[in-house]
């Protein structure tokens, strides 16, 4: 039979009499109501009245006297009043009951200390993540390394997705890949890309989709690229647009110390074959190619502006490996002294090279003057004795015929064997006489050639001061080096800028995204119409 104890009265000895021997559970409450058949003991405060409800009270004792517990029995349940927590003993050890103040609960935590809380182990052992009954995330025991679809993280963070994309991060405006497994098309004709390590994309207008920086005490580039297998870096820009020109590549270099020297360039190229062996190809240190079928192209456009004295388009040299002889240099337009101006003007001669079937290939040099000349050649009809040349009108208006730079004429009869010879009569600055010497009488063709002043450079000189290689800056030329002619202290002639002679406006003949080569604006970038900056801008401008 079952006993239930109907009032909660004091559990004494006396109370136990009345039990049924064969009594196989105990229920204890109020109501009268049978223990619950799956329990020994039922204890149900439900019948007591709200302001006096009853609790079953265990065993308390101190953390050292739960620990002391002889032979404890497998299930044994106590309080411990040192951690004020309920322990249990599992057969082997004492294991703390889960409570409001130490289990993470599926709702979340309220009352949790930063300083003392956490999610994890206390032991040397991985913290494994886990959905579907499968592992996804893994944080190492003994290193602390975090992997996701990997157990064996290399670095602090790994995430390995197999031949899907692994990482994507964005915001609202851009975002990128890390480990891309989707293909990438790009250009015309398409090229097709398997992947890339950092995939980075900007669909909203004013994001960059890479950017770096180095700031501060940084002492690194702040970005390389690296190859051993093919181009170190590969720009490509598809412009569909009719409005505003943009390069592939920009590079620019601000420098803000005056006393900095030494080249500083924008764009270096080096190419580095050193002492390898063999010349079966070309070591080519920066190559410009213009592929255009139909529109005019240019290989390589340089363009200097300066108030200094040496503000050329381009220089050139060629030197033995070694360094220690040099085959030549050249300026390449502009001036080396700030006087006067130059297509070229450098070491060595000016030649044609002239692919001849009969006789290979070869060179014609061009005469060298101590001073600028132009010569024009001519042939003349004499008569009796007379003939005048009036000088081409062009020829005219771009030389300087003075007493102190007279027109040179030299002559030649043709077909005449008994001529007596010609002198040069009348020179003026629009032509002169040829007359036969000693009263001669003949007719027939003078050939002459004339000489004379320009106007360009006129005032430099015979034998002006020339520049050495641009790598010697004016101020350390030796002494040996200087020239008596310095045509630096005197005023010289020049052109007009072109635009300034035939009227046009280089503002507007520029398009958007090129630079300005001349007038009011010269050197800087038209970004749109009327709109001129000092620089390149990152945003590609409004149509």
């Amino acid at each position: 039979m079952r006993t239930a104890v109907r009032s909660l009265l004091p559990l004494t000895f006396a109370t136990l009499l009345i039990m049924d021997a064969d009594a196989q559970n105990i229920g204890i409450n109020v109501t009268g109501a049978a223990p619950n058949t799956s329990a020994l003991l039922d204890v149900d405060a439900t019948g007591l009245a709200a302001n006096n409800k009853k609790g079953l009270l265990i065993p308390r004792m101190t953390s050292a006297e739960r620990t002391s517990i002889p032979a404890p029995a497998t299930g044994l349940l106590v309080y411990d009043t040192t951690t004020n927590t309920f322990w249990y003993f599992d057969g082997t050890q004492w294991v703390q009951l889960g409570n409001a103040s130490n289990d993470w609960t599926i709702l979340g935590n309220g009352n949790t200390n930063a300083a003392t809380n956490f999610l994890g182990t206390t032991n040397n052992v991985d913290l494994v993540i886990s959905t579907a009954n499968m592992p996804r995330m893994r944080v190492m025991g003994a290193t602390g390394r975090v992997g996701i679809g990997t157990a064996a993280p290399s670095t602090i963070l790994e995430a390995s997705s197999g031949v899907a994309d692994a990482i994507y991060g964005h915001s609202t405006n851009v975002g990128g890949y890390l480990g891309r497994e989707t293909n990438i098309t790009f250009g015309n004709p398409v090229q097709t890309l398997l992947g890339a390590g950092v995939y980075a994309n900007n669909p909203a207008a004013g994001y960059t989709s890479i950017y770096a920086q180095s700031t501060g005490s940084a002492t690194v580039a702040a970005s390389i690229t690296y190859s051993n297998v093919w181009i170190g870096q590969y720009t490509y820009v598809d412009n569909a647009s009719s409005a505003f020109n943009s390069s592939a590549s920009y590079n620019q270099l601000n420098v803000t110390n005056s006393a900095l020297g030494g080249f500083q360039m924008a764009l270096r190229g080096y190419m580095n074959r050193g002492n390898t062996a063999g010349n079966p190809g070309y070591s080519i240190g920066t190559q410009g190619l213009a592929y255009s079928a139909n529109q005019d192209a240019i290989g390589v456009y340089g363009f200097a502006l300066s108030n200094a004295s040496i503000r050329m388009g381009g220089y050139f040299e060629g030197d033995n490996f070694a360094g220690n002889t040099t085959y030549g240099y050249a300026y390449v337009g502009g001036t080396t002294n700030g006087a006067t101006v130059n297509k070229i003007i450098g070491l060595g001669n000016v030649s044609e090279i002239v692919p001849s079937a009969d006789h290979g290939r070869i060179k014609l040099t061009c005469p060298e003057s101590p001073e600028y000349w132009y010569q024009d050649y001519g042939t003349v009809e004499m008569v009796n004795g007379h003939a005048h040349v009036d000088l081409d009108p062009i020829l005219k208006d771009i030389i300087v015929v003075d007493p102190q730079n007279p027109l040179r004429v030299f002559c030649t009869p043709v077909d005449m064997p008994q001529f007596n010879g010609t002198t040069v009569m009348n020179r003026t600055a629009t032509g002169f006489d040829i007359v036969e010497l000693n009263g001669g009488d003949h007719s027939g063709p003078i050939d002459y050639q004339i000489v004379a002043k320009p106007k360009t450079n006129f005032g430099e000189g015979r034998f002006p001061q020339a520049p050495g290689p641009a790598w010697l800056k004016p101020e350390f030329e030796p002494a040996a080096a200087r020239a008596d002619n310095q045509p630096t202290d005197r005023e010289i002639f020049t052109w007009p800028p072109d635009w300034q002679v035939y009227g046009y406006d280089v503002d507007a003949v520029t398009p958007i995204g090129g630079m300005v080569p001349a007038g009011p604006h010269k050197g800087m970038f038209k970004v749109a119409a009327g709109v001129f900056s000092d620089h390149i801008p990152a945003t590609a401008p409004k149509e």
